[in-house]
């Protein structure tokens, strides 16, 4: 058993209060610091920083920042003088997370793609890919083995030797057991209750964390806008299909707390056909898929490789909605209604402080925003609807990516920091 492995072997249950997790948390978060902002943004006095970071130093967690520029901080505790000015006191060295510590690589496993990404430990890419097949095609194992080659092409790419590798997040459509690491259901999938994440973790001997993929796209927005992850957040995902991920200042909460299946929501019994084997729901009104299928019936479009439009396929159905065509334009109303269904159940449900509206079926925005309004209003409780922040944030598939990138690190560190308390 390799050295940096044993700690992450270890229950990752690490105190939300512990010092050194305090200090990790506020680098990957705000960037490089010196001790003397460290101690400030941690409420940890400067000797308790200073000798967190000697130790940390040591293990080869931190490292001092490269920087070009002068900085306006002084390493100083005691840099202000009685009337809150400034002294000058010695040149501040910047602090950061050691990116050469170790790797977290992140998979994505949609609607016949597998997208992979290798990071450092700061978090930064290093290398992406793309492999597109028939996922429904797959078996268990052959879904276990395509997951681990896919790591291994990664590791391979970058010269990563396997006991530098960290951690490994998987995130899915569907219904994902992220407290066991069971794929329960996924539209993506035929095989149903897989226990993905034990063969995975036995293969590279690194902890592997599992989410539905609404919810790794929830993490990615929040960091990317702090403000949105202030109280509860919730992140409808359009696209493939129709999710929900929740956080709670800025965490993802696990289980069934997590991810929702708000697109699986009824808006009649006798609706569209869902790719869920029932009818009336959200998603066949709204996804992706369901749109196309849709348009299909009155328009010569190409047809899809497994009812799932690609990106050039729905890219050329905006467009012809976008020209004009009275039947598109009703299609797109409708999923403006639905998709204000899916704002109007979640707002009345669990009061969010925010609701962020993402994926790339949102580029079509513009096409839903009148009926999406107008069933909103009617919806929703009007002072309901006023006390929760509703944002529009298309977005592209890397962002799953990169969501669970950011969530496997935060497991990772907390593994990490068990062993410096």
């Amino acid at each position: 058993m390799n050295e940096q492995s044993e700690p992450l072997r270890r229950a990752s249950s690490l105190a939300r209060g512990s010092n050194p997790g305090r200090l990790v948390e506020v680098l990957r978060r705000q960037g490089p610091l010196p001790r003397v902002e460290l101690a400030r943004s941690t409420g940890l006095s400067f000797p308790a920083i200073s000798a967190i970071t000697s130790k940390l130093m040591a293990e080869d967690l931190l490292c001092e920042a490269e920087t070009d520029t002068a900085t306006p901080w002084s390493d100083d505790a005691d840099e202000e003088d009685a009337d809150g000015g400034r002294r000058r006191g010695r040149p501040a060295v910047l602090l950061t997370l050691n990116p050469e510590f170790g790797r977290i690589i992140a998979v994505s496993l949609r609607m016949n793609l597998v997208e992979t990404l290798i990071a450092d430990f700061s978090g930064s890419a290093l290398a992406q890919s793309r492999l597109e097949l028939a996922t429904r095609a797959l078996d268990a194992g052959a879904l276990c083995d395509l997951v681990i080659a896919q790591i291994d092409t990664m590791l391979e790419a970058t010269v990563t030797p396997r006991h530098r590798l960290l951690g490994i997040g998987i995130a899915l459509q569907g219904i994902v057991d992220g407290d066991t690491g069971r794929h329960l259901w996924s539209p993506a999938l035929s095989i149903t209750d897989v226990d993905l994440a034990k063969p995975i973790r036995q293969a590279f001997d690194v902890e592997v964390v599992m989410a539905n993929d609404a919810v790794a796209v929830a993490l990615s927005l929040a960091a990317a806008e702090p403000a949105l992850a202030q109280g509860l957040t919730a992140t409808i995902m359009v696209g493939h299909g129709v999710g929900m991920g929740i956080i709670v200042d800025g965490e993802a909460r696990w289980g069934a707390g997590a991810g929702s299946e708000i697109g699986h929501v009824k808006l009649g019994l006798n609706g569209p056909q869902c790719r869920c084997g029932q009818r009336g729901c959200i998603e066949a009104h709204l996804a992706d898929y369901a749109l196309y299928r849709d348009a299909r019936t009155f328009l010569d479009l190409p047809p899809a490789a497994s009812q799932q439009p690609s990106e050039a396929q729905m890219a050329l159905l905006h467009d012809r909605a976008r020209s004009g065509d009275s039947r598109l334009e009703h299609l797109f109303q409708q999923a403006g209604h639905a998709l204000a269904e899916a704002v109007a159940t979640t707002i009345s449900v669990l009061r969010p402080h925010h609701v962020i509206l993402a994926g790339p079926g949102l580029q079509a925005f513009d096409m839903m925003r009148s009926a999406y309004e107008e069933r909103l209003d009617q919806a929703v409780l009007p002072w309901l609807l006023k006390s929760t922040a509703i944002y529009v944030r298309p977005s592209e598939s890397a962002t799953i990516v990169d969501g669970m990138v950011r969530r496997t690190l935060r497991v990772v560190d907390r593994s990490l920091m068990e062993t410096t308390e």
